[in-house]
């Protein structure tokens, strides 16, 4: 499968992928403000990344199905039943219609099938705090697949081959919507201050949510792999807070009053209720109470991504002769924290938790830290024969890879 095998020098990172847009440049003048284009003039420049041979492979060995492969033209999707066998697997024959017709085939979440793609949205990811998930568009010359509309995440759209125009309107009334709210489908009568672009390969587009926008190909088809940012908002963050004060301030949990619907604001709240909200209120962004926010929000962005696939099946051979003096790494990409409390210590990173008693937590925190290879016989404060069992452990559970 050399779609998912090869290409180790593709872009892994976000400073690479707004080069040479700065990254202080970018955050101060660009993010959820204004569109920005770079321009590279290098069509090569995605080509370690992914190619339309890479899609070939990717659709021959893979059959994405259901949400995973969407076939539109003009707005219009075209029925799954179409382009699937009666089981759902994927009937490329009439995919490959389809796209001859004019339509554009669509690839969902197209990280989960290939290892370049997956390696730099977690880049992305990783910077941004933010989830990032990638799609892929193919659509033939002469064509358009969606009418005027924005999106409610943000979009950084990469040029593959090829190339797409883009019209870009004027946001004033749709900036910055609510994540996941309505997306309105506009007449382009109804919008104002179009701006074009050209879209070659090798360029990238960030434009930020709200934006309304449309896109079609004239003389040449076009592949482009949208970074979809799905951000974490401010009203995320005070919506977790108040979920964490609700697990220590019994007036967040009480009911409301019997009959509230029926009762207008001043039987809704007493004097002693709004009193009592407004002081727990104020506690939102306490210093202690922001910390406990930002650890349930860390802990939901650790569990969102599993880790990347690195041969570590390989490390799991050489298992049964790991010693004192076998060497060890994290395997890359993957963060971990450790926590304690009266049940025991955890160490915790993407895909899975490792438990211990309370005595170990300073083991695990040593384990955590490392950021290159160590030796068994390096962990501190176990005797030897609880270092090669704990070594066992975090290879099997997925955060050590053995060095051989």
């Amino acid at each position: 499968m050399e779609a998912f095998i090869k290409k180790q020098t593709a872009i892994k990172d976000f400073c690479e992928l707004i080069d040479p847009i700065g990254l202080e440049n970018f955050e101060q003048n660009y993010w959820e403000n204004q569109v920005l284009h770079i321009q590279r003039g290098n069509p090569e420049f995605f080509s370690n990344l992914f190619s339309i041979k890479d899609l070939d492979l990717l659709l021959q060995y893979t059959r994405p199905r259901g949400n995973s492969i969407r076939v539109v033209k003009s707005q219009q999707p075209m029925s799954p039943t179409v382009y699937e066998n009666q089981d759902g697997s994927l009937n490329l024959n009439q995919l490959y219609a389809a796209y001859a017709d004019g339509h554009t085939i669509v690839v969902n979440e197209i990280q989960r099938f290939s290892n370049p793609i997956k390696e730099l949205v977690e880049g992305v990811r990783q910077y941004m705090g933010h989830h990032v998930v990638a799609n892929l568009y193919l659509t033939p010359e002469n064509e358009k697949a969606l009418s005027p509309h924005y999106d409610t995440h943000d979009v950084f759209a990469l040029q593959i081959s090829g190339e797409k125009h883009w019209i870009l309107y004027d946001d004033t009334y749709y900036k910055t919507p609510l994540m996941h709210s309505f997306q309105p489908i506009f007449q382009r009568e109804h919008l104002t201050a179009a701006k074009e672009i050209t879209m070659k390969a090798g360029d990238v587009l960030y434009m930020p949510r709200g934006v309304p926008h449309e896109a079609y190909t004239t003389d040449q088809s076009s592949m482009h792999i949208t970074l979809g940012v799905h951000s974490t908002q401010w009203l995320d963050f005070i919506s977790k807070a108040m979920l964490s004060l609700g697990q220590k301030h019994i007036e967040l949990r009480k009911a409301l009053p019997l009959g509230y619907l029926n009762a207008d604001e001043t039987g809704l709240l007493s004097q002693n209720i709004e009193n009592d909200l407004m002081n727990i209120l104020k506690s939102v962004f306490e210093k202690d109470n922001v910390k406990g926010t930002l650890d349930i929000l860390s802990e939901e962005f650790r569990t969102k991504e599993q880790p990347k696939p690195d041969g570590h099946f390989s490390s799991l051979d050489h298992l049964n002769h790991l010693d004192l003096n076998t060497k060890l790494i994290k395997r890359e990409g993957l963060k971990s924290k450790v926590t304690n409390h009266v049940t025991g210590a955890r160490i915790l990173f993407q895909g899975n938790t490792i438990k211990g008693p309370s005595q170990i937590a300073n083991t695990l925190e040593f384990i955590s830290e490392q950021k290159g290879i160590f030796n068994v016989k390096d962990i501190p404060y176990v005797n030897d024969d609880n270092k090669v069992k704990l070594a066992k452990r975090l290879v099997r559970g997925g955060l050590l890879k053995i060095v051989y």
